[in-house]
């Protein structure tokens, strides 16, 4: 966790209890690995600083923002967020792949900020993958969401139905049917693949298990498979 001021914090070594107080927000670790943030009653708009968590390889995060949105992050990956939401939008930035259960909030839209694109909802469940290189793949499980995305400098807006999927890759778009169980799978602890290439696969064990994999020394195979993480 790395705090407004620049201080690093490792959440995996730190006891259990408030971990930090920083412009009328304490961030509270819990006992089943949360961070959790509360805002004191006497915070002004003004005391409204930036933090990010980032996960290591074979690392996984869960985060409760200020609004009560809940945040998972999957290995490799970090997400840049307020201490505190103002004015007419909650707006946060992902680097490689969140599950996110935002918290309804009409007045104020959630906003996924990751590359080249921007994910806007009041109040839903969906999973963003965005790791470079890679294609973006925004996957809606309830709700509605509002994707915009940028295509040779220009601006085109999808939005998706609960089971949509849109994935964004070298300026291709398309939107179709999502295999949900395959893309939250992560979160559950699990690996999932459904007629999967074995470069998908091999990125997924290289970020878990922190291994290097030539991956242009690969097959071109399929598998379908159902694994514990754990394992």
């Amino acid at each position: 966790l790395t705090l407004g001021n620049g201080r690093k914090i490792n959440v995996s070594d730190i006891a259990n209890g408030t971990i930090a107080r920083q412009a009328g927000v304490s961030v509270r670790k819990t006992n089943n690995g949360q961070l959790v943030y509360t805002i004191s009653a006497n915070t002004s708009a003004s005391d409204m600083e930036y933090n990010t968590i980032s996960t290591p390889n074979g690392g996984k995060y869960q985060v409760i923002l200020p609004d009560g949105t809940k945040v998972w992050l999957n290995s490799a990956s970090s997400l840049r967020y307020p201490t505190r939401f103002t004015g007419s939008k909650r707006m946060v930035s992902l680097m490689g792949e969140g599950y996110f259960e935002v918290a309804h909030n009409k007045a104020m839209p959630f906003t996924v900020s990751c590359e080249n694109q921007t994910i806007q909802v009041l109040g839903t469940h969906f999973n963003v993958h965005s790791y470079s290189g890679e294609a973006v793949v925004t996957t809606l499980l309830e709700g509605s969401v509002k994707v915009k995305t940028t295509v040779n400098n220009g601006e085109r807006v999808f939005t998706l139905r609960p089971g949509q999927q849109l994935t964004h890759l070298n300026g291709q778009i398309n939107v179709g049917s999502a295999d949900v169980d395959q893309s939250v799978a992560w979160k559950d602890g699990q690996f999932i693949f459904h007629n999967t290439d074995l470069v998908t696969i091999m990125r997924e064990v290289q970020r878990w298990y922190d291994v290097k994999v030539d991956l242009a020394g690969l097959p071109d195979e399929r598998y379908n498979a159902a694994i514990s993480r754990d394992v």
